[in-house]
C-alpha cells in the first residue's frame, strides 16, 4: 500500500541528522516533536505521581485511576524512545484513554535512559517496579492477579523481556502483553527484510537503530542476550497472550511479526495487526491519524477482554 500522504510534511525532516545534536538537545527536540500529534489530555479519576526505590535508582511512576471506584486490573505502560529519549509526559494522553476506556488502573514507568543507564539497568529497573506493583497491590487498590504490560517501540522491547523474566523468576505473573512497533532483535541477527526495505526515509532509519543500540549497549555482543533481544530467546512457551502491532513502513516490522509467529508456534494466543501505509511511531499520533486511534481502540478492546475473564 502507498505511504499515507499525511506523513509527507513530517518526513521532510532529516531524522538521521538529528543524532548529531547530542543527547540533551535530542531529548528536548523529541519531547516537543509530539506536541502536534498527541491526543487530547482527558480527565481520569485520579492521577498520582510516585517514586519506587529500585536497586538501580529512584524510579518515578505515574498512576492513573479510572473514575469508577473499586479494585481494578492494572496495565503497566513503558514508553518508547530508543532507550535514549522519552518520558512519562510523551504518552500521558495514551495512558489516560486506556484508563478510561478499559476501566483499569494504568501505571507508567519513567525508567532511566541511556547512555547514562545502559543495558541491563533499564531491564532490571522496570522488572523491579513491576514486582513492587505486584507486592503493593493492596495499597495501590489493584488486582494482583490481573497485571498486563505493554509499550511502544523499545517500551515493547522491555515489556517482552519482563514477560520472559516473570516466567523464569516466578515472582509475579503477567496476564497479557501489548507489543507495538518494538525492536526485538537489536542487531537484526534474524535478517529482517524490513530493515533493508525501510532502511531510510520513514522517520526511524537503520542508521538511527544502530545509533540507539550503541547508546544502550556497553558492547554490541550483548545484543545476543535475550534480555536485550527477546526474539532470540530459545523458549517461548508459557509466555502471556499478546497483542502485537506492526507498521508496513517500519524497519522493525518483520521482527515484530516474527515474534508473533514464535509465540503462536508455542501455543500462545496472539492478535497480530499490521497497519499498511504507516510508519514507526504512529501509535502516539492520535490527533492526526485514524490508524493510530484504531490501534489504541484495539489495545483497549483486547485488554478489556483479558481483564473481564
Amino acid at each position: 500500500m502507498p505511504l499515507n500522504p499525511k506523513f509527507q510534511k513530517l518526513l521532510d525532516t532529516d531524522f538521521d541528522n538529528m543524532y548529531s545534536l547530542g543527547v540533551d538537545k535530542l531529548r528536548e527536540w523529541y519531547g516537543k516533536s509530539w506536541d502536534d500529534f498527541k491526543g487530547d489530555v482527558l480527565e481520569v479519576g485520579t492521577v498520582v505521581n510516585r517514586v519506587v526505590k529500585t536497586s538501580k535508582r529512584d524510579t518515578p511512576i505515574r498512576v492513573y485511576y479510572s473514575e469508577v471506584k473499586g479494585i481494578h486490573p492494572v496495565f503497566i505502560w513503558i514508553h518508547g524512545g530508543g532507550f535514549v529519549l522519552g518520558n512519562i509526559e510523551v504518552y500521558d494522553s495514551i495512558c489516560r484513554k486506556i484508563a478510561n476506556n478499559v476501566n483499569c488502573t494504568v501505571i507508567s514507568i519513567d525508567y532511566g535512559l541511556s547512555p547514562e543507564h545502559k543495558f541491563p539497568e533499564p531491564v532490571e529497573e522496570c522488572y523491579q517496579v513491576v514486582k513492587w506493583i505486584f507486592e503493593n497491590a493492596k495499597e495501590l487498590n489493584i488486582n494482583s492477579d490481573k497485571i498486563a504490560i505493554g509499550g511502544d517501540s523499545v517500551g515493547g522491547t522491555l515489556s517482552a523481556v519482563i514477560c520472559q523474566l516473570s516466567r523464569e523468576r516466578k515472582e509475579f505473573s503477567i496476564t497479557y502483553q501489548v507489543i507495538i512497533n518494538a525492536m526485538l532483535d537489536l542487531l537484526g541477527q534474524t535478517k529482517p527484510k524490513s530493515r533493508v526495505e525501510n532502511a531510510k526515509g520513514y522517520r526511524l532509519t537503520t542508521k538511527g537503530i544502530e545509533w540507539f543500540v550503541q547508546q544502550y549497549l556497553r558492547n554490541l555482543s550483548e545484543a545476543k542476550n535475550p534480555l536485550a533481544s527477546p526474539l532470540l530467546a530459545d523458549n517461548f512457551e508459557g509466555l502471556p497472550a499478546a497483542c502485537i502491532i506492526t507498521s508496513e513502513y517500519d524497519p522493525l516490522r518483520d521482527e515484530g511479526e516474527h515474534y508473533a509467529q514464535r509465540l503462536s508456534e508455542s501455543g500462545i494466543e496472539v492478535c497480530l495487526k499490521r497497519y499498511d501505509g504507516i510508519i514507526h511511531g504512529f501509535f502516539n499520533m492520535q490527533r492526526t491519524l485514524e490508524e493510530a486511534r484504531d490501534a489504541l481502540d484495539l489495545v483497549c478492546t483486547k485488554l478489556s477482554e483479558v481483564f473481564s475473564k
